[in-house]
């Protein structure tokens, strides 16, 4: 027999939409998952599932901690507009950083979207860690996480004022490298491991004592024809990427 969905109680909906909010997540220590990709990923990779709740025809409908909703009322959870049968609630889990490659430094990038794909890009080529100083987007933003593609589940996560990443940086025996204007083009770069790439604010740049205390700034070629003044930072940081690591 075919059981009916779970009504939620006003308490159980008001800690879900609790975690729309970056104050509400700091204090719950949670956050919310809500692509059945992204949910897999954080699930593959060990980190604690509070709940998981999906509409009677969404997926994951096995998991053993699934509980059933009216879609009305995971559509009043969801932060989406078009919902996609399956919400989840993590805890936090600490990611272990790795050494010797390369470091992507997020100065004050404050859109969600370019973060989440900053961090699938971190993924990608196999960084370190990413660096969060002050003033960049939180990363467990849903907006970040969707974003992210569920990568954010596997790139360790490191905290810090700028003088303490780079005070980080020199303990590990890390370059440092500035993407900005009016440096050099990543092939009369040597471009070798450790380092650290800033990829700095969307329409600031980055900040002065990235660029003080940078021994290389890296300036993507634009084409002599070109009128365009600068590049989206998600673009910027896939090709100041992959021009750095192709290198070793």
């Amino acid at each position: 027999m075919q059981t009916s969905p779970s009504v939620l109680s006003k308490n159980q909906r008001s800690q879900v939409r609790a975690l729309w909010r970056k104050k509400g997540r700091e204090t719950a220590e949670q956050f919310l998952v809500e692509s059945p990709k992204a949910i897999a990923e954080f699930l593959e990779e060990g980190w604690p599932l509070i709940t998981l709740y999906r509409s009677p025809q969404g997926p994951m409908a096995d998991h053993p901690k699934a509980v059933e909703i009216p879609p009305r009322e995971l559509a009043e959870l969801s932060t989406q507009e078009s919902p996609q049968g399956v919400l989840a609630v993590f805890g936090h889990k600490t990611l272990t950083p790795t050494q010797g490659g390369w470091v992507l430094v997020l100065d004050r990038v404050q859109d969600p979207g370019n973060v989440g794909t900053l961090l699938r890009l971190a993924d990608w080529f196999g960084i370190d860690y990413v660096a969060l100083p002050p003033g960049t987007a939180e990363v467990f933003n849903p907006k970040v996480i969707q974003g992210s593609m569920g990568s954010i589940a596997r790139v360790p996560l490191v905290y810090g004022t700028t003088e303490e990443l780079l005070a980080r940086f020199h303990a590990e025996g890390r370059s440092v490298y500035v993407a900005d204007l009016g440096g050099e083009s990543p092939a009369a770069l040597p471009r070798k491991a450790p380092a650290a790439l800033v990829l700095g604010n969307e329409g600031q740049g980055p900040e002065a004592p990235w660029t003080e205390a940078a021994q290389h700034i890296l300036t993507i070629p634009r084409g002599p024809q070109s009128k365009t003044e600068s590049l989206n930072v998600g673009t910027a940081g896939a090709i100041a990427l992959y021009a750095c690591l192709s290198q070793g």
